[in-house]
């Protein structure tokens, strides 16, 4: 991985979210059943400390406690603690995130000629939406459709993902509004410019939004 991309990722994770005090960041349940994630969700959601993504009036970051059955806990600064850095909580996020990365099987969408449009990731794990803000994603994507990409997340399981230039966004608008209005977890119908200068909403496929 190049340096410039590792710097992207620990910059992307720690700006997008406030500085608090060490118990707010640690408020983990001391179980083997769980670990620490940072997941992306709606503004509704209001989780206790979060941070909207650049540009973005809808999508927040968040950390939580995930456990394996994909039950998400808001980090709050009450409840059960145990001892452990905010560094230590960021490694072990980004850690799982990237394992998760590993094992996506987007669906390549084509055109009449064969020509890959547009990518589409479903998966269980509420991390998924996550993987966005990994330098792995930009890299493997950016192979397909070049160094610009434009993201969707309407739901915390599901990602699209399409060249910047020449896409099919326009006729998927309508497919991922109902995604995020039909998810048990939605995130937002925003938009997401994705580049090695980082990430940014640019719009929003709700034209009353």
């Amino acid at each position: 991985m190049a340096r410039k991309d590792q710097r992207f990722s620990l910059l992307t994770l720690l700006l997008l979210l406030p500085f608090v005090p060490l118990t707010s960041l640690c408020s983990l349940m001391a179980s083997d059943e769980s670990f620490p994630s940072l997941l992306l969700g709606g503004y509704f959601e209001r989780p206790p400390v979060s941070r909207f993504l650049p540009g973005s009036r809808k999508t927040l970051l968040f950390p939580a406690d995930l456990d394996h059955d994909n039950r998400v806990l808001p980090l709050a600064s009450s409840g059960r603690l145990f001892s452990t850095s905010w560094d230590s909580f960021l490694k072990k996020a980004q850690e799982r995130s990237s394992l998760l990365l590993a094992t996506l099987n987007p669906a390549m969408i084509r055109d009449s000629r064969g020509v890959i449009q547009m990518a589409v990731i479903t998966n269980d794990s509420p991390l998924t939406a996550s993987c966005i803000l990994l330098p792995g994603f930009l890299k493997r994507f950016s192979a397909i459709f070049g160094p610009e990409l434009i993201v969707a997340v309407p739901a915390r399981n599901k990602i699209y993902v399409f060249p910047k230039l020449a896409n099919q966004l326009p006729s998927m608008t309508e497919t991922i509004r109902d995604d995020y209005l039909i998810s048990p977890q939605p995130v937002s119908t925003e938009l997401f410019e994705l580049s090695n200068k980082g990430i940014r909403a640019i719009g929003n496929v709700d034209a009353s939004e």
